[in-house]
């Protein structure tokens, strides 16, 4: 499913000692741009968050249909390989392995997660980042957390959290996000940002998956961000 964040779709066996797999994305060209920013934070961690495992990997990613140019950015700024429709003639093609564009893929990580940050701020009450933040963890605290079944209410809600929390950071500590394939956590994107006078990495996305799977539990994101807010 193209919002699986933490898993691959399909594994296949492994070609001149290459391990190689396929990320699948059954949308329609108009289900993918009804949300730009969103589609492509997806895109960037289901192509990226498979290399923390497999460092040397060959990965398709498997649209039905044409996908945005954002989209095609996005996989080839990871260094994927878009595959478009069912004909598997591609598996067999022999191409020079492409490195990730590291410049790319945090232009559009922080290009994508400040403008889901901005849209988020736009449907709130609140005026700011933190402000927003705050009043959808209330929300979800009293009308409930999505279930990890519900795969796309879960993923997003993280995603959407992580944004803000995001957002945040960077207006209070100077924070940039960037991908992490060495690190733990669930997902690989990050925050580099400035914390008493250095320079430290936050994880509001992986907060923000604490957040959900506890159910609150005093695992707010806005937590993470007061937190180094006072001490930027």
């Amino acid at each position: 499913m193209y919002i699986s964040l933490d898993r691959i779709d399909v594994q296949l066996e492994s070609k001149d000692g290459r391990e190689r797999a396929i990320q699948t994305d059954r949308r329609s060209a108009a289900e993918m741009a009804a949300r730009p920013a969103i589609s492509t934070i997806i895109a960037l961690i289901r192509c990226l968050n498979p290399r923390r495992v497999y460092r040397d990997l060959e990965l398709f990613y498997n649209c039905q249909c044409e996908p945005p140019a954002f989209l095609r950015d996005a996989v080839a700024a990871c260094g994927a390989r878009l595959w478009v429709g069912d004909a598997p003639a591609i598996l067999d093609q022999s191409v020079p392995q492409v490195a990730i564009d590291d410049s790319a893929v945090e232009r559009l990580a922080n290009g994508a997660m400040q403008e889901l940050a901005r849209e988020l701020v736009a449907e709130s009450v609140a005026t700011e980042p933190l402000g927003a933040l705050e009043l959808l963890e209330l929300k979800m605290t009293k009308s409930g957390f999505p279930e990890e079944t519900d795969v796309a209410a879960f993923w997003t809600a993280i995603l959407e959290l992580g944004a803000l929390a995001g957002a945040a950071i960077g207006a209070s500590n100077r924070g940039a996000w960037f991908y992490d394939l060495a690190g733990q956590g669930t997902l690989p994107l990050k925050c580099r940002c400035f914390f008493r006078g250095e320079m430290a990495t936050a994880n509001p996305l992986g907060k923000a998956f604490k957040f959900i799977r506890e159910k609150g539990d005093g695992e707010e994101p806005s937590l993470l961000v007061r937190t180094l807010g006072s001490n930027p």
